[in-house]
């Protein structure tokens, strides 16, 4: 690969340009939306520059007029704007009518990653294959996109061509040949990673990190994602092992998808892994770079997620292991009997439904891939600034939970909105005090979301109330209200952006629930708890900096039927084991809560309390474990 001295994006302008200076039958249709390398084209060719203004609809309208009386046209927005406010108009006037129009996307995919899900680009690919007749483009360097300029003029059907921004490497020359549709750019005997634009370059990157675990991946650029030639792409691929799909897509609709779905239908019986984009619709603001640390699209996340799939240890792959078993572990009904200290018998209904519908399947790290995470997590360690307690901290959740009720008002209510942004997706985990990396983004959610549903049905189902303390999000509240429709439900928290999340909660969906505000370090000795009532904290006490003495001897004043803790205990680690140590050592760290559960027991040996459970699950962060529970209720007449 060499350096490119144009952008991508004036590539393809500068060729239309170029086109229509030498055909005047060319019109350059634009709905408000600019370019450096327009000007030029607007400047020499006014005649054939038309910007109908912000109304992509008709965009397509006069497009379509345009080309029935013989005109080629190009019409240009930002590719969400252009393809998703006017689908209806693409779908009728150009895909039904079969007419030569090139629809231009800029920016696909989460290139205006600081403009927020609106500016995403993430879902066109899918509906844009599902037009008859379209073809669709997305260059991975300016030698393409000049091409794919040509390419649309030429077609007697309507084009999408998808054009990025930046000077990524040239992978191609002037004179290649593009009618293929793709272009097998590396070989591999081992994985063949199939990319698409910008992640072409991205591919490149992961398989020189691949080939440090002795993995040898192929590189096969798709740059024409409709159609494709089946028997090509089955040809490149027959030579490898496994298939790796990487696109800045989401994961439904996308290359993905169409090439899973090619294979079946030849009965290609080939491993396939799909890196995209997840179900969701990007809450997240930020660069491009920071986008794809947070979706696993960045070269470490895209590498580790391959070699777990691949099941590689110590840095070989095990040619025969990677094709019968790609993901290398897979947790079972009897590992969640043993994380919860039950029996398998015991698991109800909605847990073991749950089991059997997510992605369990994780890889054990070792050698270099496992000191790499152990090395990663000391720096982390070393770097952290953050003191849990500190008085800059109290903004900070307000700042977050004030987040999480913008996401959830601004996406109709969505539940999945609520879900605390401290479980990370996309990174190595710590399970049975190892390190591992699940196969799922959605892994160490889907493990507490099992955990959650068990020790809700095991602990609190007997009661009339329950009052969660430190709600946050309502998170929890949310699947409490569901579980039990009949009890009342309490959410307190000292930020009021928190209390306003629950009180939304009790307004949009009419459940019994209320919020209010409540400060742990200082509690309102006022506050009443109804008999025959449950108290829970998930992740709350951590916070209190081993400060919790006034919380809990307001919980003894109050004598509630039980109390329920899940927080990180750090009395439950093994300093003897290296992965708990490091754990032990982030906790003092950050400062977080110690001593909670030595403090109860205490209580229990002057006949205070009754301590009915303390289990450590096997799962849990990165850096630590804040899943254990601890269940215990007063004493009465103590």
């Amino acid at each position: 690969m060499t350096a490119s001295d144009i952008d991508i994006r004036d590539a393809f302008f500068d060729e239309v340009h170029r086109i229509a200076a030498r055909d005047p039958e060319v019109i350059f249709l634009t709905a408000d939306m600019g370019a450096l390398s327009l000007d030029k084209f607007k400047a020499e060719l006014p005649d054939q520059y038309v910007n109908v203004g912000v109304a992509e609809q008709n965009l397509v309208s006069v497009a379509a007029g345009l080309a029935l009386g013989g005109k080629k046209v190009f019409i240009y927005s930002i590719a969400p704007f252009v393809t998703q406010r006017n689908y209806e108009q693409i779908k009728v006037d150009l895909s039904g009518m079969h007419l030569p129009v090139t629809i231009v996307g800029s920016g696909p995919g989460i290139t205006y990653g600081s403009d927020g899900p609106t500016h995403h680009a993430i879902q066109d690919v899918a509906i844009m294959r599902a037009l008859p007749g379209m073809t669709i483009l997305t260059p991975s360097d300016s030698t393409m996109a000049a091409a794919a300029a040509r390419i649309g003029y030429k077609n007697d059907g309507p084009t999408y061509v998808r054009i990025d921004k930046g000077k990524p490497p040239l992978l191609y020359e002037a004179g290649d040949d593009f009618a293929k549709g793709m272009a097998l750019l590396k070989e591999g005997r081992d994985v063949v990673l199939v990319a698409t634009g910008i992640m072409v370059p991205q591919a490149f990157k992961v398989a020189e990190e691949l080939a440090k675990h002795s993995v040898d991946a192929g590189i096969l650029d798709l740059y024409r994602i409709k159609p494709i030639d089946e028997a090509l792409l089955l040809k490149l691929l027959e030579g490898s092992r496994a298939v790796v799909t990487i696109e800045e897509h989401s994961v439904v609709g996308g290359v993905g998808s169409a090439v899973v779905e090619i294979m079946a239908d030849n009965g290609k019986n080939l491993p396939v892994q799909r890196i995209g984009i997840p179900e969701e619709n990007c809450p997240g603001y930020g660069d491009r770079e920071w986008m794809h640390s947070c979706y696993g699209l960045h070269v470490e996340g895209i590498t580790r997620r391959v070699l777990g799939w691949l099941g590689t240890r110590s840095g070989q792959a095990s040619r025969e292991g990677s094709s019968k078993n790609p993901a290398g572990s897979k947790l079972a009904l009897e590992d969640f009997a043993r994380c919860f200290g039950t029996t398998v018998e015991e698991i109800p209904n909605d847990c073991r439904e749950y089991i059997a519908r997510a992605d369990f399947r994780y890889q054990r790290l070792a050698g270099e891939e496992r000191d790499r995470t152990i090395l990663g997590v000391l720096k982390k360690i070393e770097s952290d600034t953050q003191i849990i307690g500190a008085p800059e901290r109290w903004a900070a959740w307000e700042r977050g939970w004030q987040e999480n009720l913008r996401d959830f008002s601004d996406g109709g209510y969505d539940l999945s909105k609520l879900v605390p942004k401290f479980i990370r997706s996309g990174q190595a985990i710590r399970l049975d005090g190892d390190y591992v990396m699940p196969l799922s983004a959605d892994f160490e959610l889907d493990c507490y979301s099992v955990y959650r549903l068990w020790l809700f049905r095991k602990y609190l189902s007997g009661f009339d109330s329950i009052y969660e303390f430190g709600c946050g999000t309502g998170f929890n509240l949310a699947l409490l209200a569901q579980l039990f429709p009949g009890k009342r439900l309490y959410g307190l928290d000292f930020v009021p952006s928190s209390v306003n999340l629950v009180n939304k909660l009790r307004e949009v969906y009419h459940w019994n629930i209320s919020g209010h505000l409540f400060d742990m370090l200082h509690p309102d000795e006022s506050f009443k708890v109804d008999d025959n009532s449950a108290i829970c904290t998930i992740g709350a006490v951590e916070q209190l900096a081993s400060k919790f003495e006034p919380f809990l001897q307001f919980l003894l004043k109050r004598s509630p039927s039980l109390c329920l803790h899940v927080e990180p205990t750090i009395e439950l680690y093994d300093e003897n084991n290296l992965v708990d140590y490091l754990a032990m050592k982030f906790h003092r760290k950050r400062g977080y809560t110690e001593n909670f559960l030595s403090r109860l027991r205490e209580l229990e040996a002057e006949n205070r309390v009754e301590i009915l459970k303390v289990k450590r699950p096997f799962f849990g962060s990165l850096y630590m474990e804040g899943y254990p529970h601890i269940v215990w209720r007063p004493r009465k007449g103590a």
